[in-house]
């Protein structure tokens, strides 16, 4: 007897083997073909379900980075830290995790495809803003930062940090240009937010 399965479990199935295929293979060596042979199932059923490769890929990266926003949220349920520490973890997790496996990631940064880069962009600001505005809130009631307009400063803060990854992040292997970038990102929280650095100092490295 056929059994047929629940068409999210079905669809979920499809991102899963994509997501594994994607990492083992490359984005660019695995086929639609590849794809349906593993799972055993109809091109067509694949179809059903993805008009393309690449939506199949938007599929996967909005998997990964649920999951990662979500292993976030989680930390920052600790009642111990404070808003500025909240705020650390965040930037070193986004800072240092680059939004992705770097199969994945490397394929939306060298394509041409503008759309790509729109849709990582839009997932980026979907998932990130917020929790960061959530923790901008936190260290306003503590008197840690000195901000009138958290959600607009959040917005201004996530825009350019995206921009600023797509331009530099392909550079990050030299350590000292690391270590270069970051002190100047570590200057600007520190005068954007009106910490005094004195007391709290922000350390990204």
């Amino acid at each position: 007897m056929r059994v047929v399965k629940d068409p999210k479990e079905r669809r979920s199935n499809i991102i899963d083997m994509s997501a594994q295929l994607f990492l083992s293979n490359g984005y660019e060596e695995t086929s639609v073909n590849t794809i349906v042979e593993k799972l055993g199932v109809a091109k067509g059923t694949f179809y059903h379900y993805f008009k393309s490769k690449e939506e199949i890929l938007e599929a996967v990266l909005e998997n990964y980075l649920s999951s990662y926003a979500e292993g976030i949220k989680k930390a920052l349920e600790n009642k111990d830290i404070n808003g500025y520490e909240k705020l650390m973890l965040v930037l070193r997790s986004i800072l240092s995790n680059n939004q992705g496996p770097e199969h994945l990631t490397k394929h939306v940064e060298d394509n041409k495809n503008a759309r790509l880069h729109q849709m990582m962009d839009e997932m980026f600001y979907e998932k990130f803003n917020p929790i960061i505005v959530e923790v901008l809130k936190q260290g306003i009631d503590e008197g840690i930062f000195k901000v009138d307009h958290p959600e607009e400063i959040t917005e201004i803060l996530l825009l350019g940090i995206r921009a600023f990854m797509h331009m530099h992040m392909p550079k990050f292997n030299d350590t000292q240009y690391y270590i270069r970038k970051m002190q100047a990102l570590e200057e600007l929280f520190n005068k954007v937010l009106g910490i005094n650095a004195k007391e709290y100092i922000i350390k990204l490295l």
